[in-house]
Protein backbone atom coordinates (compact mmCIF):
# COMPACT_ATOMS: atom_id res chain seq x y z
CA UNK A 1 0.00 0.00 0.00
CA UNK A 2 1.73 3.68 -1.04
CA UNK A 3 1.81 6.52 1.60
CA UNK A 4 -0.60 9.59 1.35
CA UNK A 5 1.93 11.56 -0.85
CA UNK A 6 2.24 8.45 -3.49
CA UNK A 7 -1.65 8.39 -3.65
CA UNK A 8 -1.81 11.85 -4.32
CA UNK A 9 0.53 12.31 -6.81
CA UNK A 10 -0.60 8.86 -8.80
CA UNK A 11 -3.59 10.44 -8.74
CA UNK A 12 -2.50 13.68 -10.25
CA UNK A 13 -0.21 11.63 -12.74
CA UNK A 14 -3.38 10.09 -14.23
CA UNK A 15 -5.97 13.01 -14.32
CA UNK A 16 -2.92 14.89 -16.19
CA UNK A 17 -2.74 11.88 -18.70
CA UNK A 18 -6.40 11.63 -19.33
CA UNK A 19 -7.04 15.28 -19.66
CA UNK A 20 -3.75 15.13 -22.49
CA UNK A 21 -5.35 11.77 -24.38
CA UNK A 22 -6.96 12.21 -27.32
CA UNK A 23 -8.90 9.22 -27.04
CA UNK A 24 -10.22 6.63 -23.73
CA UNK A 25 -10.60 3.03 -24.46
CA UNK A 26 -11.35 3.50 -28.02
CA UNK A 27 -13.30 6.23 -28.06
CA UNK A 28 -13.50 9.74 -30.34
CA UNK A 29 -12.05 12.39 -27.97
CA UNK A 30 -14.66 15.23 -27.47
CA UNK A 31 -11.91 17.50 -28.08
CA UNK A 32 -11.97 19.05 -31.55
CA UNK A 33 -9.14 17.99 -33.84
CA UNK A 34 -8.53 21.26 -35.05
CA UNK A 35 -8.13 22.78 -31.88
CA UNK A 36 -4.95 22.34 -30.36
CA UNK A 37 -3.94 20.86 -27.03
CA UNK A 38 -4.38 23.00 -23.98
CA UNK A 39 -1.30 24.86 -22.88
CA UNK A 40 -1.14 24.34 -19.42
CA UNK A 41 0.69 20.66 -20.00
CA UNK A 42 4.26 21.14 -18.19
CA UNK A 43 7.50 21.33 -19.90
CA UNK A 44 10.05 19.12 -18.52
CA UNK A 45 12.60 21.81 -18.95
CA UNK A 46 10.80 24.55 -17.01
CA UNK A 47 11.96 25.14 -13.62
CA UNK A 48 9.86 25.53 -10.71
CA UNK A 49 10.75 27.56 -7.72
CA UNK A 50 9.29 27.08 -4.43
CA UNK A 51 7.74 30.40 -4.84
CA UNK A 52 5.80 29.09 -7.88
CA UNK A 53 4.91 26.59 -5.84
CA UNK A 54 3.76 29.17 -3.47
CA UNK A 55 2.09 31.17 -5.82
CA UNK A 56 0.11 28.33 -7.59
CA UNK A 57 -1.18 26.53 -4.42
CA UNK A 58 -2.24 29.80 -2.57
CA UNK A 59 -4.92 29.72 -0.75
CA UNK A 60 -8.42 31.68 -2.47
CA UNK A 61 -8.33 34.27 -0.12
CA UNK A 62 -5.04 34.91 -0.02
CA UNK A 63 -5.04 35.27 -3.94
CA UNK A 64 -6.29 39.06 -3.19
CA UNK A 65 -3.52 39.98 -1.39
CA UNK A 66 -0.97 38.49 -3.65
CA UNK A 67 -2.95 40.34 -6.58
CA UNK A 68 -2.25 43.59 -4.20
CA UNK A 69 1.32 43.01 -4.26
CA UNK A 70 2.15 42.11 -8.05
CA UNK A 71 0.16 45.40 -8.38
CA UNK A 72 2.23 47.58 -5.96
CA UNK A 73 5.39 45.83 -7.34
CA UNK A 74 4.31 46.70 -10.61
CA UNK A 75 3.89 50.46 -9.84
CA UNK A 76 6.51 50.87 -8.38
CA UNK A 77 8.60 49.24 -10.62
CA UNK A 78 6.78 51.94 -13.20
CA UNK A 79 7.74 54.75 -10.76
CA UNK A 80 11.54 54.14 -9.66
CA UNK A 81 12.77 52.08 -13.18
CA UNK A 82 13.38 55.41 -15.08
CA UNK A 83 15.42 57.08 -12.60
CA UNK A 84 17.59 54.57 -11.79
CA UNK A 85 18.02 53.75 -15.55
CA UNK A 86 18.71 57.70 -16.12
CA UNK A 87 21.22 57.60 -12.94
CA UNK A 88 22.97 54.81 -14.77
CA UNK A 89 23.19 56.32 -18.10
CA UNK A 90 23.85 59.62 -17.03
CA UNK A 91 27.19 57.76 -14.83
CA UNK A 92 28.42 55.98 -18.19
CA UNK A 93 27.46 59.07 -20.26
CA UNK A 94 29.67 60.61 -17.49
CA UNK A 95 32.43 58.27 -17.81
CA UNK A 96 32.60 58.24 -21.90
CA UNK A 97 32.95 61.82 -21.98
CA UNK A 98 35.98 61.38 -19.74
CA UNK A 99 37.53 58.90 -21.49
CA UNK A 100 37.29 61.25 -24.45
CA UNK A 101 38.88 64.37 -22.65
CA UNK A 102 41.62 61.94 -21.64
CA UNK A 103 41.85 60.66 -25.01
CA UNK A 104 42.20 63.70 -26.60
CA UNK A 105 44.19 65.21 -24.35
CA UNK A 106 46.88 62.43 -24.98
CA UNK A 107 46.82 61.55 -28.90
CA UNK A 108 44.64 64.25 -30.60
CA UNK A 109 45.93 67.64 -28.83
CA UNK A 110 49.77 66.57 -29.90
CA UNK A 111 48.76 66.01 -33.07
CA UNK A 112 46.83 69.66 -33.73
CA UNK A 113 49.60 71.11 -32.18
CA UNK A 114 52.23 69.06 -34.28
CA UNK A 115 50.03 70.39 -37.21
CA UNK A 116 50.13 74.02 -36.32
CA UNK A 117 53.77 74.18 -36.03
CA UNK A 118 53.96 72.78 -39.05
CA UNK A 119 56.16 70.05 -37.72
CA UNK A 120 53.83 67.12 -38.46
CA UNK A 121 53.60 65.53 -41.69
CA UNK A 122 49.74 65.98 -43.87
CA UNK A 123 47.78 63.35 -43.25
CA UNK A 124 47.19 61.18 -46.28
CA UNK A 125 44.14 62.60 -47.97
CA UNK A 126 43.73 60.20 -51.10
CA UNK A 127 40.74 57.98 -51.13
CA UNK A 128 41.24 54.29 -50.50
CA UNK A 129 40.86 51.57 -53.02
Amino acid sequence: MADDDTSEILLKADALIRRSRTYVAGLPAARDPVTPPEDDLPVLTEIVTELDVALATAPPHMQQHLDALREELSLWLEQELPHAVLKVTDGLADQLMGELTHQAEMNLLPRLMARLDGSADKPDTTPAD
